[in-house]
């Protein structure tokens, strides 16, 4: 399986994305307003997992209580991943007063629609694995856009919130997913939500560059 994992990295070759690829010269304004859009998918995130926790054996939940937890900063609010992305987001000069004023895409829409829809109706084992490449790709742009805000001067390094976490913390949750999953490989279910899971991830990415210039408030 992890043969397959590496196949599909090199396949879906996120780093040379349309999104990645622009990291050194997309405009700042545009640049916010996907970033704006990605909170949407940082909120939502632990929610599919908080179904799919309940559809899994016991002996497999403890990967996504774990995570879940994660999420909500085990009880401080202030560590919370949406927490510290709204911080990122302030600190690169979008006030939070300002963010329910901003409309969200169809673009992070689709992607949270269908984490939900998968944790929700497909083999339980698609869900982890699509969660699990998500987090494994995850960990590698996290340092991607945080490198990226540094090198363009927007912020030190010490004030890069929420991505200098997900560097290092997505490389044990995609790992803790992994090991779910293995056991079962080469499990149809195991594979299609690997494929799934890079696709959508990706795609959500290459849709937001490609829609960069839209602004929608309310």
């Amino acid at each position: 399986m992890r043969e397959y994992v590496r196949e599909l990295r090199a396949r879906l070759d996120a780093p040379r994305s349309a999104y990645f690829a622009s990291l050194g010269e997309i405009p700042r304004a545009d640049f916010l307003e996907t970033q704006v859009q990605f909170l949407s998918a940082v909120a939502h995130f632990a929610k599919p997992m908080e179904i799919l926790s309940g559809r899994l054996a016991a002996e497999h939940r403890t990967s996504l209580t774990d995570n879940i937890a994660d999420e909500h900063g085990h009880g401080d609010k202030s560590q919370s991943h949406e927490r510290t992305f709204i911080d990122l987001l302030t600190r690169l000069g979008v006030p939070e007063a300002s963010l329910p004023s901003y409309v969200p895409w169809p673009e992070v829409d689709a992607f949270n629609a269908t984490l939900t829809g998968t944790c929700t109706t497909e083999h339980p084992l698609t869900g982890v694995a699509m969660l699990a490449i998500i987090e494994d790709i995850f960990a590698d742009l996290s340092a991607r856009l945080g490198r990226a805000i540094v090198e363009r001067g927007w912020l030190a390094r010490p004030e890069v919130v929420h991505y200098a976490t997900h560097e290092v913390l997505d490389v044990h949750h995609a790992e803790s997913f992994y090991q779910v999953v293995e056991p079962s490989w080469p499990e149809p279910a195991v594979a299609r939500g690997l494929e799934l899971g890079g696709y959508i991830f990706v795609r959500m990415y290459d849709d937001l560059y490609r829609a960069r210039a839209r602004r929608w408030r309310r």
